[in-house]
């Protein structure tokens, strides 16, 4: 699993905001959607026959990892008699996985006990970003892609999946070659 670039450059030696330099210019804006970041927690799920049969959490390489060149992170089991994964088996509990291929499906681990909450869920869910035809229920149609109208835009959007708040952010998914890129409201120096 890759991390998912940002699509302007950073003041590294300053806030780690970023700044109006594109540095992915080779992305294919025109042929790319653009949807909500959602945030809770990286999941992954495999499911057969319409039903989960495993369920792994995204798990970040340490300073030591880093250190001996492991930049990107991975999956592990995540553990049903761990208490810290218990909310994301009741979100899994709580998902209709009726509509869900055969596979394995990245996915994000949602609501009241996940992330401090920012979507107001009731309960929690997973969101399988990763299959088309949920990935297509967060699109926003026309986002800018500029730095100044991104800057303005983000922080105005609502969003599609949360109840009455604001979105994290947006991820382009280029639907010719499927790379990915994103934006944060937070990514953005809002005090200048």
């Amino acid at each position: 699993m890759e991390k998912i670039p940002t699509i302007f450059d950073r003041n590294w030696e300053g806030d780690r905001k970023v700044n109006d330099k594109l540095i992915l210019t080779d992305f294919d804006f025109q042929n790319a959607i653009a949807t909500e970041k959602l945030d809770g927690m990286n999941v992954r799920v495999t499911v057969r026959n319409h039903s989960l049969v495993r369920l792994e959490k995204r798990r970040n390489p340490s300073k030591l990892q880093k250190a001996q060149g492991i930049k990107d992170p991975w999956y592990v089991d995540a553990m049903a008699s761990d208490k810290a994964d218990s909310y994301l088996f009741e979100a899994s509990q709580n998902t209709d996985f009726s509509e869900v291929p055969d596979g394995e499906w990245s996915a994000e681990a949602l609501g009241p006990k996940i992330q401090g909450n920012p979507l107001n869920l009731d309960k929690h869910t997973l969101f399988i970003f990763s299959l088309e035809t949920w990935k297509r229920k967060v699109v926003f149609e026309n986002a800018p892609t500029n730095y100044a109208a991104l800057k303005s835009w983000l922080p105005e959007q609502k969003s599609q999946f949360g109840n009455d708040c604001g979105i994290e952010g947006i991820v382009w998914h280029n639907l010719t070659d499927g790379t990915m890129c994103k934006i944060k409201v937070k990514d953005f120096n809002y005090k200048s």
